[in-house]
Parts: structure tokens; sequence; C-alpha cells
């Protein structure tokens, strides 16, 4: 579920972010550049990584700084200072005491800046590509590579601001689009083009030497060497500049340059934070979520000596049916199980024995399927096709088994019938969903509810 925006307030000046999950850890995201906290939960991908970072026992907390998305868009001409204290501000009203940092650019700037002026509030800082000074000057000859800064600049022009002529040069890869098409929203929603020049003229103005002494917190320092706009050197003298600075060097493979760490960069990030891997593998499966129908009437009814004898025998039985089809049992619900199977048919063969299982003991279940790619780390399930499932199976009616059009897609051709369920918008879940009820398969009919 995506929450709600909140608003923090500094100086009249009013600061929008959002806080994901609960945990013993809070891990803060400072943008580069622009932002907009709610479009930025609009791309799959950035959900699937907060997710990983929620794993890590954390509350994530996302902000809009000051200038640019949800946040006040005045004050254009802060400093990274005026940054820096906004964030603590943040960290007041989400009611965090002491966080880490995550940032990419001068959002990096702003993390260690932060860390330096107020270090009782920051444990770590993770900066990704974040420049100590934005020019070349005497003291610091490095400066991004001119024609990529060239080409920004030519995206910030009125006529071109939305049009995702910033990121167009590195998503060339296939299925590009769809990463285009949300950065031009990105783009709109979170400033105008006067004021993104603006941001970006800020940026170049940026200079957080003064503050590199002060930083005691530990910092890792990350540079991905595919960015050909950025240089090596300036990442590594910002690491040796900080009393507690380390550089990592990455080579990322993943088609979001600058806007969203990759498997390889979120490893780095986990055992700099964690001090282990918890490593996890990627794997397209199938998972099923199931939910007991007026479980709390039926323990009313029962009683709780044998609903609790009941619902054993419900579990014992749903157990048996996920190692007869070969999956895997994730979690329990309380009223239902998390199961992923390597094929959709022997997803919907154990849907089916379950509402049977079920109905023997005068349970009702309702089912929910949907295949997807997610990251399997121990009995952990991460990733957007988990949440799919569980909202998918929220919504079925009683009785029945509600598939996604991916599960039926999969199985064209295999005795399998579906009817129609219409189209569903899933609650935390990007895009409308077309859903399925399976009526019929080779184990006989999936009867609806009559």
């Amino acid at each position: 579920m995506i929450p709600a925006t909140r608003y923090a307030s500094r100086n009249g000046v009013d600061l929008a972010y959002k806080v994901f999950g609960e945990g013993d850890r809070d891990i803060v995201l400072a943008f580069a550049f622009i932002s907009n906290v709610d479009v930025f939960c609009e791309l799959p991908e950035h959900l699937e990584f907060i997710e990983r970072l929620r794993g890590l026992d954390a509350r994530v907390i996302l902000f809009d700084k000051r200038g640019t998305g949800l946040s006040d868009r005045g004050g254009l001409d802060a400093t990274v200072e005026d940054h820096a204290d906004d964030l603590r501000a943040i960290l007041d009203a989400a009611g965090s005491t002491r966080a880490s940092i995550i940032g990419w650019f001068d959002g990096g700037a702003t993390a260690i800046v932060t860390a330096a002026r107020h270090p009782e509030r920051i444990e770590s800082v993770i900066a990704y590509e974040a420049l100590a000074v934005g020019h070349a000057d005497e003291g610091f000859p490095w400066a991004i590579d001119a024609t990529w800064i060239a080409s920004l600049m030519a995206g910030l022009e009125p006529s071109e601001w939305g049009r995702g002529l910033v990121v167009r040069q590195f998503w060339q890869a296939d299925g590009a689009d769809r990463l285009v098409a949300w950065w031009e929203r990105y783009e709109s929603m979170s400033a105008t083009p006067s004021a993104a020049r603006r941001l970006a003229e800020a940026i170049a103005a940026v200079d957080i030497r003064p503050h590199l002494a002060s930083v005691r917190a530990p910092v890792l320092v990350l540079h991905d060497t595919a960015l050909d706009a950025i240089e090596e050197a300036p990442m590594r003298w910002l690491a040796d500049a900080l009393p507690g600075g380390r550089l990592q060097l990455v080579r990322r493979s993943s088609a979001l340059p600058a806007v969203l760490p990759d498997s390889a960069l979120v490893d780095e990030m986990e055992e700099f934070l964690t001090g282990t891997r918890s490593g996890g593998h990627r794997d397209v499966l199938t998972t099923v979520f199931t939910d007991i129908v007026g479980s709390t009437a039926a323990l009313a009814e029962a009683g709780d000596e044998r609903w609790r004898s009941i619902h054993a025998a419900h579990d014992d039985a749903l157990r048996r049916s996920i190692a007869r089809f070969s999956g895997s049992e994730a979690n329990t619900t309380g009223d239902g199980i998390v199961a992923t199977f390597p094929l959709p048919s022997s997803a919907l063969h154990f849907a089916t024995q379950a509402l049977e299982s079920a109905a023997a003991l005068g349970l009702e279940l309702r089912v929910g399927v949907h295949a997807g790619e997610l990251i399997v780390r121990g009995d952990d399930l991460i990733g957007l096709a988990v949440h799919a499932a569980a909202r998918i199976c929220a919504i079925a009616e009683p009785g029945r088994i509600m598939v996604s059009d991916a599960v039926r897609v999969l199985l064209l051709g295999l005795p399998f019938a579906f009817e129609e369920a219409g189209e569903h918008e899933l609650k935390g879940v990007p895009d409308r969903w077309r859903l399925w009820y399976c009526v019929d398969g080779p184990d006989g009919a999936v009867a609806p509810p009559s």
C-alpha cells in the first residue's frame, strides 16, 4: 500500500514526505535534481526498491526538497545547508531520532551536509555519484561532462521540458518507452521549466568542502563506472576527504542510470547498512494467496478449541497440496497461506484442491493468483507480483479462483477455462488490471458460487 503524503514545516516552508512501513531503523531517500513523491511511486521498479529496503527491518522515508514536487515551489535560492536543515525537520515530523540517508547526486551532497550539521541524527550516509563541488575550480579540477550538461540544459527549455529529453540519451534499451513516458510525467509534475533551470544552476553552484571534515558518520561513496559523464577521480577525492569515507566502484547493467539502484547497487547498500548481504535471486513464479471467508464468524460459532482444530486441519491439507504440486510455502497470513509455484498450471491445481479441502471442513476460501518476476530471499518474497496476488485475492468472490491476465495468457492452449471478471484497480499497485475467474480445468469444474 502506498502511504499518504504528509507535510513537515520549517520557517514557513511546507515539505512533502512519505513513510513506508515500520522497522527498527530509518532509511531516508534524498533524490537528485527534481522529484515528486507521488509520481516516484507510480513506477513499479521504485516500489520494488522500497520493498527491498523495508526488508532490512526499516522504515523508508521519501521527501521532496523545497522548490520541487509536492513541497513549496518557492525557495529556489535555497542553499545545500537549507536543504540539510529541511531534512532534519522532516526527520522530526516523521518521528525519526536517527536515520541513514541514501542520496543521489545533489541529494548525496545534502545527505553529507546533514551528517555534518546534525551528527546526532545521522547514523550513516550512502552518496551515489555525489560531487563535492558542482563545478571545476582551482582546488577541484573535475566537472561533469560538458556534452552531458549541454544536453541537460537543452532539456530544460520550455519547449522541451516534460518530453523526457534528459533521459532519452540513457534509455535506449528495448522497453524503454515505458520508462521515458514515466519520466515525462515526472518532469512535468516535479517542476516548471524555469524552476528546473534554477535547480540545475543551484546544483552547479554547490560546494560542500567546508563541511567534509565535520562528518563523523560513515559514508559509502558509490560510483558507477559505466556512467561516462562522471569520472572516478572526484568520487575517490570525496571518499578520501571524509573522515569515515569509503569508495565502492560498481558497474550497473540496469536501464535506469542515476534514477534507481539495480540489484548490484542495492547489495552494496545492504552490506554497508547491515554488515551482511541477504542475497536473494530473481525468478518468475506464480504466487497464490488464499483467505478464509468469514473466519471471525466461523471462530465465534465453533469456539476457540474447535476452531483451532479446524484451522490446523485446513493448514495441513493446504501444505500437502503445495508439496504435491511442487510449490513452496512462503508464509501464512493468519487466515490463509501464501505459496509459489514454478508453473501456473501447478498453481491452479493447488488452488482447486485448496477450495475442495476447505469445503470438506465447512470453510470457504477466496483465492488470488498472479504470475510475475519477484525476488526470493529465504522465505521472503519481494516484488509487486506478490502484492498483486494479494490484492487479487482480496477482491475475489468467495469460493472462486481469481487470476491475472498474465496467468491466463501463460495457460493458453492448456485445458483451463476462464470467465472474464473485468478491469480492476488493485490498491497500491499501478495501472488497471484485467482479471479472470478460473471456471474449469483438468481437475474438473471449478464451480462459481450458486
